[in-house]
């Protein structure tokens, strides 16, 4: 029975202690949920009403997470995340939640919306969505706690999301963003940077779409042809990854022209059936600072896939393989970003992989962006 005791005053306090340092431990570690969580918004604008889904990545840890309330924001600027084509908020996961777990924030917000085709041509398509995505965000943050520094609000349409506008922030702190983008969603990043200069700090992108003088049929072509190639390529052992992207893009495009038909029968507009069409044609837009000003980033990192078809890095920079010499990046940055004050604010790459590297090859692609970002964290 003393034994008993005595081995009992032992393994107690042992027990104990591994719980707390195992709780320590939790409370220091990052982590994401296993499966993604994306809310459905009904969107307000521009007289009319469209579908909203977002998708909020918070990697931080438990200690992090009461850091930043009492400081009134992240340690690093928000990484907002704009998909290509048709893509859903949760498509390309194992890439947004690595952009996560090792930004210096812990935060990304991915926010997706129907095209915009109200009222007022003016914002049709990507120029509606450069308002709308923003509230979006501002919608996700305020309910972490967080504002968006240095937004003003633009052309004076209103806003709703599920009925209510996305009240003013208030507090002592706010934080800046990072506007990060794939495919189409690049020239979305380059605009979203571009219509909110006093917020975003910089610019990232992946494969983007923005750097060639093409159609929208050339560029539909270019695509398929480059999903054709990935298809085959599918016993590389990326296959149900290749697949997922491809049932998000189809439930992408089919949702936005479904939802067009009752705006089309009921306000019988049926011009609003072609708010795809606009869609495809903004993939096709070229961006330069002639456009869409850079002056005011802080860093500016591009990254095309070396085996891109689509957005070939041959085509578009005229390089060979993924050796990039310094006169390279610089006629790229006087080509593309001539407002930048510093070419040295800006950096290209070209790494392995298809249109599809940032989910085939999520890692590298997630660490050198924010790498190149100033972005990465220390842990």
């Amino acid at each position: 029975m003393r034994k008993v005791k005595t081995v009992m005053k032992i393994v107690i306090p042992m027990l104990m202690a591994m719980t707390m340092v195992s709780a320590e431990l939790m409370a220091h570690e990052r982590s994401v949920p296993r499966d993604p969580r994306v809310e459905s918004l009904s969107i307000g604008f521009n007289g009319e009403e469209i579908r909203g889904f977002l998708l909020c990545v918070d990697a931080r840890s438990g200690q992090e997470r009461q850091a930043d309330a009492k400081r009134g924001s992240p340690a690093g600027p928000v990484l907002v995340f704009f998909h290509g084509h048709a893509q859903r908020p949760d498509d390309a996961y194992g890439f947004t939640s690595r952009l996560a777990l090792l930004s210096r924030s812990g935060l990304v917000v991915v926010p997706v919306c129907d095209t915009p085709f109200g009222a007022d041509p003016v914002f049709h398509g990507d120029s509606g969505k450069d308002i709308v995505l923003m509230e979006m965000v501002r919608y996700a943050l305020a309910r972490q706690g967080f504002a968006v520094a240095g937004f003003m609000r633009q052309a004076g349409i209103p806003v709703t999301l599920n009925g209510d506008p996305v009240p003013p922030a208030t507090g002592p702190s706010a934080t800046m963003l990072v506007s990060t983008g794939w495919s189409h969603g690049g020239i979305l990043a380059r605009r979203f940077a571009h219509a909110h200069p006093g917020s975003v700090r910089s610019l990232g992108q992946v494969c983007p779409a923005g750097y060639e003088r093409w159609g929208a049929w050339g560029l539909t072509g270019r695509f398929s042809y480059e999903c054709l190639r990935i298809a085959a390529k599918m016993g590389n052992g990326h296959a149900g990854q290749t697949f997922s992207s491809a049932w998000g893009f189809t439930k992408g495009i089919a949702g936005d022209f479904f939802r067009s038909v009752p705006g089309a029968v009921i306000d019988l507009k049926p011009a609003r059936l072609g708010r795809i069409f606009t869609d495809i044609g903004d993939c096709a837009a070229y961006t330069d600072s002639s456009l869409f000003t850079a002056a005011h980033l802080h860093r500016i990192a591009v990254i095309f896939g070396a085996d891109d078809s689509c957005m070939d890095p041959q085509r578009q920079l005229g390089v060979q393989g993924t050796d990039l010499g310094e006169e390279d990046s610089l006629r790229f940055t006087k080509t593309f970003f001539a407002d930048v004050p510093d070419p040295g604010r800006v950096s290209l790459r070209v790494l392995p992989g298809t249109h599809l590297a940032p989910v085939s090859h999520s890692e590298l692609y997630a660490r050198t962006l924010l790498g190149d970002l100033g972005e990465l964290s220390g842990r």
